[in-house]
């Protein structure tokens, strides 16, 4: 045993080495180009660990591996290893997919090194490497096994690649029945990965935290949600750590999936890579992390969360249904650079943006390109009462919700108005609804409840259009409490307090 754990680590150093070849091979751009990115040893190993302790793994088994984005081959690699260390009498079958032609020398290179370590090492391990697109590969079983569930892999461990395509994109195409809007390479590994598990088997990925809500990824969930369960989610809260020097941006999540129905989901939120393993667990329902009609999911890390995830189940409305909706600023001013101007006239209207705020006020602020010729008609919109939201804020700031109340009187002289493309507005069936609406939106709960769905800087209409809400009801018999003014001036414990009391926030 002892010599077989040296080999181990003789074998991991030299993967390593190939590895860091392989990376210093590829610009930044090429990286993007082909949307890959390597994965850390450390990341790989616990990716490895987490999917053998969910996984339904007998000694003297026959496991058939896929690592369908192999890369260098790190992950499939990390997996052997596990297997091996744990149980030593079973034959495992790796299949590797792999088109790029750098990584494919590494990954030929690390597999026959491996398989030389198990020959060796009296272990039962033979591979494949498929030199082609998965996502093209064998278009019918696609098509088959999407509604006839077929499949054969006991166990998928990837870091696909992170690209968008066009809508009219082959591999689009091929996977057309979860496609949405703009579609993204890796939800398409995830997917044909899911479809090829056998009933009861595993999967881990590493992929962005962006399929977890928003319309484009509502059918991707629909499928996944259709085939079985996530398990565990895995979350970072430095989204620089994950991927090293390489300045991935993404906000990455770890996702273990089961074929099969599973009512609980285990949650970790880790500080960094270094110390995965010190990182504790939290165990929540099912009902609480997928949640609604879209089955969005939310990433519950803490009790705290847990509280507010219960909160905001339990509200009896949506945002759509109590009478209100979100848009998204008429006017794109950099596109339309010929249609802004510096001083009014009976020919143009204000232009709000989203530095317009003075704390929840709205003013003119702007001594350049506040106004915008009205020769475009569908840039305009009336001058009532809305509810302005800023769609950007930075990763360091402390609301993702930042709100200010537009009061039409003050700027009475106008009948139109327009909006900047960076600001979302709020509309409402009533004016009572709307300041109602106004200080839940102005909360700090909200904003945390807005956190747990998305861990995206902008603020997404379509999102909030869809999210729990009070009833129309309520918020009109609040709002008929306060006038605009005091609205504006209301410090943030006053508007806390105040939901605090009308909405039961206490649990």
């Amino acid at each position: 045993m002892l010599r077989m754990r040296i080999d181990i680590e003789s074998l991991k150093l030299k993967i390593s080495e190939s590895n860091e070849m392989f990376f210093r091979q590829l610009s930044r751009e090429e990286q993007k180009k082909i949307g890959q990115f390597t994965t850390p040893m450390p990341v790989a190993e616990y990716m490895a660990e987490r999917l053998i302790d969910d996984a339904d793994v007998l000694n003297n088994q026959s496991v058939k591996l896929l690592d369908p984005g192999a890369g260098t081959g790190v992950l499939g690699l990390a997996v052997v290893e596990k297997l091996f260390s744990k149980y030593p009498s079973c034959k495992i079958e790796l299949v590797a997919y792999e088109n790029e032609p750098i990584a494919l020398r590494v990954l030929k290179s690390n597999l026959s090194l491996t398989d030389s370590w198990a020959d060796e090492s009296g272990l039962n391990f033979s591979y494949e490497i498929r030199e082609r697109n998965y996502i093209l590969e064998e278009d019918g079983l696609l098509e088959d096994s999407a509604f006839s569930f077929e499949s054969n892999y006991d166990l998928v461990i990837a870091n696909p690649p992170y690209k968008k395509l066009l809508k009219d994109s082959l591999e689009a195409d091929a996977m057309s029945f979860v496609v949405h809007g703009a579609p993204n390479l890796y939800g398409f590994f995830w997917v044909k990965a899911a479809i090829e598990l056998r009933p009861n088997a595993t999967s881990v990925f590493i992929v962005p935290r962006s399929w977890m809500s928003g319309a484009y990824f509502e059918r991707l969930r629909a499928f996944m949600f259709s085939q079985g369960s996530v398990i565990e989610l895995h979350a970072f809260e430095n989204r620089n750590n994950v991927f090293g020097s390489t300045k991935v941006l993404q906000e990455l999540v770890i996702v273990v999936f089961q074929k099969k129905r599973v009512d609980l989901v285990k949650i970790w939120s880790h500080d960094d890579i270094t110390t995965l393993e010190q990182s504790q667990s939290i165990v929540v329902s099912r009902d609480l992390v997928v949640v609604g009609e879209e089955q969005r999911v939310y990433l519950i890390t803490n009790a705290t969360q847990l509280a507010l995830a219960k909160w905001a189940v339990a509200l009896p409305s949506t945002f759509l249904d109590s009478g209100l909706k979100m848009k998204t600023g008429l006017t794109v001013c950099f596109r339309n650079r010929d249609l802004v101007e510096d001083e009014p006239s009976d020919n143009n209207v204000p232009i709000f943006y989203a530095d317009d705020f003075d704390g929840h006020e709205v003013r003119l602020k702007r001594e350049n390109g506040q106004y915008l010729s009205k020769k475009r008609a569908g840039f305009l919109q009336d001058n009532v009462d809305y509810i302005f939201v800023k769609r950007f804020s930075t990763k360091e700031e402390s609301r993702r919700i930042q709100t200010a109340y537009y009061d039409a009187e003050r700027f009475s002289k106008e009948k139109q108005i327009s909006t900047d493309n960076k600001l979302n507005f709020v509309v409402a069936s009533s004016s009572d609804l709307l300041r109602g609406a106004f200080l839940v939106m102005s909360s700090t709960i909200f904003d945390e409840y807005y956190r747990l769905l998305s861990g995206n800087t902008q603020v997404n209409s379509t999102e909030i259009n869809s999210m729990k809400f009070p009833d129309a009801h309520s918020l009109a018999s609040l709002g008929e409490k306060y006038q605009v003014s005091e609205l504006t001036q209301m410090t943030q414990e006053k508007i806390d307090q105040i939901i605090l009391a009308n909405f039961g926030v206490e649990a």
